[in-house]
């Protein structure tokens, strides 16, 4: 009988937040290098800060790349993190890129 794949609800082992990781999207090497950034904040930050990551429209290598050049987005406050992703996307970005136009200089 398997558990199911809920953020938070890692075992000791760490196979829990593997198997959250991978239903996200990582493959396992990543949701493994992911599982060691900041081993002792456990895995709720790290699934939080990835999935917020995801929701920008990061694809799961770009976000790993991001939280291995910036651990520190690991120990934000998980509210604080939603509302950075927020103003990002409200400042257009789209995909992990500016959206069409968004502060270009097109000329109209």
């Amino acid at each position: 009988r398997t558990l199911p794949a809920f953020p938070g609800l890692g075992l000791r082992c760490g196979c829990g937040e593997v198997a959250a990781l991978r239903t996200m999207g990582f493959s396992e090497e990543q949701a493994r290098r992911l599982q060691e950034l900041q081993p002792s904040l456990g895995s709720p930050s790290r699934e939080g800060a990835a999935a917020q990551l995801l929701l920008l429209g990061l694809s799961a290598e770009a976000a790993l790349e991001l939280l291995e050049r910036s651990p520190a987005l690991l120990r934000l406050p998980a509210e604080r993190l939603r509302e950075r992703a927020g103003e990002l996307r409200r400042l257009g970005l789209d995909g992990g890129r500016a959206a069409a136009g968004a502060g270009s200089g097109e000329r109209g």
